[in-house]
């Protein structure tokens, strides 16, 4: 009888645990702290990119987006392409191994208020022609800066 309970709560644990894990990497859900808000998306390879908009509707608004990809850091700056409009923004990126991270920060608050009003509106951006940067629950983020990876 001992032995059933301990296997029993063993796998207890142990499947909370996988739950947990699985619940750990969703996608697509907005989260806000401290007057900034995140979201982690996808690539079309299913590779993470990280979202994050500070002072959404002020002049202050910012945005940086952030995301791995094979390959070499290029010789000169991407543009930025939001639903296939090039915004204006500074390209960073750091090799690592043979991947690349690539940053873009986009300091114009005009250009980051109407993309953020655009996902308010219930519509979807598609970033880089292939990641797409769903509403989902922008209108009532959840409180934090992102799941655990």
């Amino acid at each position: 009888m001992i032995k059933l309970k301990n296997i029993f709560g063993l796998c207890l644990l142990v499947g909370g645990y996988c739950s947990a894990d699985s619940n750990s990497r969703e996608y697509n859900v907005w989260y806000e702290k401290d007057a900034v808000l995140y979201d982690i998306t996808q690539t079309s390879d299913g590779r993470p990119v990280m979202i994050s908009i500070s002072q959404a509707g002020f002049k202050t608004a910012n945005m940086v987006i952030s995301y791995l990809t094979e390959g070499s850091c290029p010789s000169e700056s991407l543009p930025l392409l939001v639903n296939g409009e090039q915004i204006p923004s500074e390209y960073v990126c750091k090799q690592q191994g043979h991947e690349k991270l690539e940053h873009y920060v986009v300091r114009d608050a005009g250009r980051v208020n109407a993309m953020v009003q655009h996902l308010k509106s219930d519509f979807t951006l598609i970033v880089q022609k292939e990641i797409k940067v769903w509403a989902a629950n922008i209108n009532s983020p959840k409180y934090g800066i992102a799941p655990k990876f």
